[in-house]
């Protein structure tokens, strides 16, 4: 198997550096936003938004599983 070339290797270090400057870019956004995403959740959003999930529908999900977990959680503190 032929070595990699320095050319792409450097291009592939820049690639890593862009992916994880625009990742903390995003963190950053959704702090400032008060969003309440862990940074494991927008990753898998930012992978669904590249799929091509339509982003309203996608927000939509969102909060319908947040409101949906917090009904089961305050089910479960008025069953005790």
């Amino acid at each position: 198997m032929p070595e990699p070339s320095d050319e792409h290797n450097s291009n592939l270090y820049m690639r890593l550096q862009q992916s994880q400057l625009v990742r903390a870019n995003i963190q950053n956004i959704s702090q400032y936003l008060n969003t309440g995403l862990s940074p494991e959740t927008l990753d898998i959003c930012v992978k669904l938004l590249e799929a091509g999930v339509h982003p309203q529908s996608l927000a939509e999900s969102v909060i319908l599983i947040r409101n949906q977990m917090a009904a089961l959680e305050n089910n479960g503190d008025t069953a005790h």
